[in-house]
């Protein structure tokens, strides 16, 4: 039997559906984004896109199901019919958990952001990132990102009392100089907890 002809056997249409769903989410469809908003809700992935995490689930589907299949085929062909619902079970599980993980990494590196604000003089006391080469108390251009509950990423310019913190350091934003419209800022150790803070997902 061809490759090709095994795609096509039954048994293997939920993972072809699967890489038809992943295939689908490139369209931006808005039923799609639904679907993965509320499947992202299952899995407790809620701040990436519904696209994103219907293209992982597709794809985790597609390609875990497809390997299974292709093994038995070769290996345990008496199975491959009789097996075909308890895989299809272990797939969508392996496949669910795969899907959380992958978006909890998306989560943490890539968060959607919905806008993004200049000079925001409300956020003090919350955890940011340098953004700049350096910040310091003399370098005009130290800036630091901050991440807040409505997904929007603010960019501020800050300042050190103290020590220069390099470039990409977590920081928390202190008090704001309204006259120099700038934050002072320490380094946080990112062991430590920092009450009100939302950059760090």
């Amino acid at each position: 039997m061809s490759y090709l002809l095994f795609l096509l056997r039954w048994y293997n249409w939920p993972y072809l559906a699967g890489l038809l769903l992943a295939a689908l989410s490139l369209t931006r469809l808005d039923v799609l984004a639904r679907v993965g908003v509320a499947l992202g809700c299952r899995l407790g992935v809620q701040r990436v896109s519904g696209h994103s995490v219907v293209r992982i689930f597709g794809l985790a589907l597609a390609v875990i199901g497809l390997t299974v299949n292709g093994a038995l085929h070769d290996y345990w062909p008496r199975a491959q019919e009789s097996g075909f619902l308890p895989g299809l079970v272990i797939t969508l599980v392996l496949a669910g958990f795969m899907t959380r993980g992958l978006g909890q990494v998306l989560e943490r590196h890539f968060p959607v952001i919905k806008a993004v604000r200049w000079g925001a003089s409300d956020l003090s006391g919350r955890e940011g990132r340098v953004v700049s080469r350096t910040v310091s108390s003399d370098y005009r251009a130290g800036r630091a990102q901050v991440m807040d509950e409505d997904e929007t990423l603010h960019m501020v310019f800050c300042k050190t009392r103290g020590d220069e913190i390099p470039f990409g350091a977590v920081v928390v934003l202190g008090e704001y100089d309204s006259e120099d419209s700038r934050y002072y800022v320490q380094p946080v150790d990112r062991g430590e907890a920092t009450p009100g803070s939302t950059e760090g997902r």
